[in-house]
């Protein structure tokens, strides 16, 4: 018998607004608590990747036609593939130890631009859904950037039912407090040394967001009509929406992991569970 389509959720946003946190603790709520089958793909972390092989390969970053030739190459994107994989299944200390650095970060951005880049990625995800359907597995939470369109794909593939896209968007002083574990203190409290970092950190994630909604290959945006919720007053049903529901998603305010990720979990079993009869 076929295992029906993997309900997919996009979990879409700003650089630094916390998505990934989130949607950590839905994938372990939906397995530990609800004891279904999930699967999270992290396709933000496919082009940093390909950043550390071009960087191994000597690709010069700042060159887009270096990227597309490096990528155009069969046996380079096949020993990617190999890597992606690879790295999927490091402890996640050394996998964040290699990828999350502000070196890979910046260079994630060139990468991401380039269409080659971008087909790239959408080929990993529709094996990966593929995959995903041939196991079993029933919700798929697809973490990265400029998911909603990515989600719809792959649905019209009939490689899943994209029931739920959210985007997250934080203030970038707030991303910056927290990225240098500055929070909960107020930004009027920090010292003037403090108030220095937190000030370039947030201009390097507003940089960091504006060249994303303006790049010409899937552009970060929100989605087109959704509705902006404080984390806190996320509503467990949202306003009908084609292709499927959307909710916009502020992280700003201050609260603890867990009672952030209530509201999404609580959204995420609306859609992605059946009805209670």
């Amino acid at each position: 018998m076929t295992n029906p389509l993997p309900k997919l959720v996009t979990f879409d946003g700003d650089a630094r607004s916390g998505k990934g946190t989130i949607v950590s603790l839905v994938k372990d709520y939906v397995r530990d608590e609800l004891f279904l089958p999930v699967m999270l793909i992290d396709a933000g972390q496919v082009f940093r990747v390909l950043v550390v092989m071009m960087q191994e390969y000597g690709v010069d970053l700042d060159d887009p036609a270096a990227i597309d030739a490096f990528l155009a190459d069969k046996r380079n994107e096949d020993a990617c593939v190999r890597r992606v994989k690879f790295v999927y299944h490091l402890p996640r200390a050394d996998r964040d130890a290699l990828l999350y650095t502000p070196e890979i970060s910046a260079n994630s951005v060139k990468i991401g631009a380039r269409p080659r880049s971008q087909a790239f990625k959408d080929a990993l995800l529709r094996k990966w859904l593929r995959d995903a359907r041939e196991e079993g597995v029933e919700i798929v939470l697809l973490d990265g950037r400029a998911l909603g369109e990515v989600g719809e794909e792959l649905a019209r593939a009939g490689l899943c039912e994209h029931v739920l896209d959210l985007f997250f968007v934080c203030d970038p002083v707030v991303s910056a407090q927290r990225t240098l574990g500055m929070m909960p203190r107020p930004y009027a409290e920090l010292n003037t040394d403090d108030r220095a970092r937190v000030d370039d950190q947030a201009a390097q994630i507003t940089a960091r967001n504006r060249a994303d909604r303006t790049r010409s290959v899937q552009p970060v945006v929100p989605p087109a009509g959704a509705l902006t919720y404080p984390v806190g007053e996320l509503p467990t049903v949202l306003p009908p929406r084609d292709p499927c529901p959307a909710a916009i998603i502020d992280r700003s305010i201050e609260l603890p992991r867990e009672t952030m990720a209530l509201p999404v979990i609580r959204l995420v079993e609306t859609y992605c569970l059946p009805p209670a009869s």
